[in-house]
């Protein structure tokens, strides 16, 4: 029998969930749930580490890599092959309230309530 799918803990979601090739005519997309996208964020954009990404994400530092791999084709798969990117869906909880390691996270969903 499978193991039940973890939920991801996210900031939360993105403001921008399509991008797409200008002056193209496009007929594939590419979609990246709300997990891929947050290990983007939290690695390449907010230069974390492995450990801190799934420290914060509650999730496994072999998670995070699998998820990395995983979002990383499918961008170089849009920007090789000029698809059409969208980002939704994926088993994923917004964090239901502040935690220590977000007080100067700038994406935080929590920062909105201040």
């Amino acid at each position: 029998m499978a193991r039940p799918q973890k939920f991801r803990c996210i900031c939360s979601f993105p403001k921008n969930t399509e991008f797409h090739p200008q002056d193209c005519l496009w007929t594939d997309s590419v979609n990246l749930t709300c997990d891929e996208y947050e290990v983007i964020r939290l690695l390449d954009y907010e230069h974390q580490t492995q450990e801190q990404c799934a420290r914060k994400m509650d999730i496994s530092r072999p998670t995070v890599t699998r998820i990395y791999e995983e979002a990383r084709r499918k961008i170089a798969d849009t920007l090789v092959n000029g698809k059409r990117l969208t980002i939704g869906g994926g088993d994923v909880i917004v964090c239901t309230k502040m935690r220590p390691e977000c007080i100067n996270e700038e994406h935080c969903c929590h920062r909105k309530n201040r």
